[in-house]
């Protein structure tokens, strides 16, 4: 009799979370997710995650706006009422939650307390056959937000190729690496 193993949140999540209060200013987050390389910090005053920043927030609702970034806490510009996800809930599960949301972090609570974060990298590094859930969340995404078809690129596994990738571009409804993207204009 075979036993059937299922992948966890807990077997994809990073334990290592970046944490931060919400009072620090925009620029410190900023400088923070520089020098640690990482594209996102969790937001919290005990130990529940309250909120969420991210390189994407900075842009839109900073940067863009031409607002001085050592003004303004990371508090007041956050993604709050977060939706998580509990560590033994099967990988596919969190895929399905995050594509549904349109969100690409999901903090991973335990009992209330932060114990990881999932992200969609983290997904498809350790259940590639769930790529195909995040791609096409990126695809509906990208046409609800008004960028045209393949004007931005999507992290995923490439439709020719197979190979992971941080960036694909999308090419006669098929999302492509570099490389193949050049061999197929290339023909």
């Amino acid at each position: 009799m075979e036993m059937e193993t299922k992948v966890t949140v807990h077997d994809a999540m990073t334990s290592k979370v970046v944490t931060v209060g919400p009072k620090i200013s925009v620029t410190e987050a900023a400088i923070l997710m520089n020098q640690i390389k990482v594209g996102s910090l969790v937001v919290k005053s005990n130990s529940e995650p309250e909120g969420l920043i991210t390189e994407s927030d900075i842009i839109r609702k900073v940067v863009s706006k031409n607002l001085k970034a050592s003004d303004i806490t990371i508090g007041q510009i956050m993604t709050k009422n977060l939706i998580s996800i509990e560590p033994g809930r099967e990988l596919n599960e969190a895929a399905r939650l995050m594509a549904k949301n349109s969100i690409r972090r999901l903090p991973v609570v335990n009992g209330g307390a932060l114990v990881g974060i999932l992200t969609s990298t983290d997904v498809m590094a350790v259940s590639p056959e769930l790529t195909e859930i995040l791609v096409e969340n990126a695809r509906i995404t990208e046409n609800q937000v008004g960028y045209p078809t393949g004007d931005r690129p999507v992290p995923g596994t490439c439709e020719a190729c197979g190979n992971f990738e941080d960036y694909l571009d999308e090419v006669d409804g098929k999302y492509l690496c570099e490389e193949c993207k050049e061999d197929l204009e290339g023909e």
